[in-house]
């Protein structure tokens, strides 16, 4: 029963993480294409809106993934592929932790985003473009984590 709860939880929150982080990257190839453009300052204030989700969805599936660790005994770094799953999402959390300053920059400069003025709108674009290979990093270390966990390599 536990198992089941903590397995549905983690695979919820890595379907948000993944789906919601999907959503993030083409967003962010939207505001590229609509640089300079009338469409540009809602799309970066969509992103500032929804970006967080994605960190919580994180937070939730490494709780869940160390929940199920602790709990059902299966330990940290004892079979090769989970193992891996283990470091990469340790690094994944490392880095959000490292880099909560910059986020929380970025969400800063979106939140004073203001149509009419060319240095906020500046500070914004500068901003999300200082997250965008970390968090990109951080999305392929997701992905390789899901195919491990599907393909399970002895």
């Amino acid at each position: 029963m536990i198992r089941t709860f903590l397995l549905s939880i983690h695979l919820l929150a890595v379907i948000v993480w993944l789906g919601f982080g999907l959503y993030e990257l083409l967003l962010v190839r939207e505001i590229h294409k609509a640089r300079g453009l009338p469409e540009e300052v809602p799309l970066i204030r969509i992103y500032g809106r929804y970006a967080g989700i994605v960190a919580v969805a994180t937070l939730v599936v490494a709780a869940a993934g160390v929940a199920m660790a602790v709990i059902l005994g299966w330990g940290f770094f004892t079979v090769l592929w989970l193992g891996v799953k283990q470091a990469i999402m340790a690094a994944i959390i490392l880095g959000m932790v490292v880099l909560t300053p910059r986020f929380a920059r970025a969400y800063a400069a979106i939140a004073a985003l203001s149509g009419d003025s060319a240095g906020s709108l500046e500070a914004a674009r500068a901003a999300i473009q200082r997250v965008e290979a970390p968090v990109l990093l951080m999305r392929i270390g997701g992905l390789v984590a899901v195919v491990l966990a599907v393909w399970r390599p002895t």
